[in-house]
Parts: C-alpha cells; structure tokens; sequence
C-alpha cells in the first residue's frame, strides 16, 4: 500500500518486495510487464476477495469438484 492513496497497492514494491522474498531475481527489461500483470490479477481478485460472506459459513474439509 503507499501512503498517497489509503486501501491503494504500490505493485511496483509489491512485485519488488515479492521478487526479493522468492530469490527471484526479474529483469529491468520486462519489470514493467510484470507488474502490468500483477496489476491486473489483482483487478482480477477484487470481487472474490471483498465478497461478503457471514460468519456462520464454515469451510469445507475436503474439497470435491
């Protein structure tokens, strides 16, 4: 998060900070992509991430598609 805008993702540190803790080094050349594409799998996310679900639901033990 930056401290511009409360609740927004700086992906740029976040693909930084993530590159750093996973040993996993990105080149200079396509960082931009990559945080184009975390950018984006958060857009992604937002929905499932921020739906509301009441406290009485339970988590399955198993999962069975």
């Amino acid at each position: 998060m930056n401290r511009e805008t409360p609740g927004a993702v700086d992906y740029t540190a976040y693909v930084e900070a993530m590159s750093a803790a996973l040993d996993l080094p990105i080149p200079d050349e396509i960082k931009a992509g990559v945080v184009a594409n975390v950018e984006h799998i958060f857009a992604i996310a937002q929905p499932v991430l921020t739906f509301p679900l009441p406290d009485t639901v339970e988590s399955a033990a198993t999962f069975e598609p």
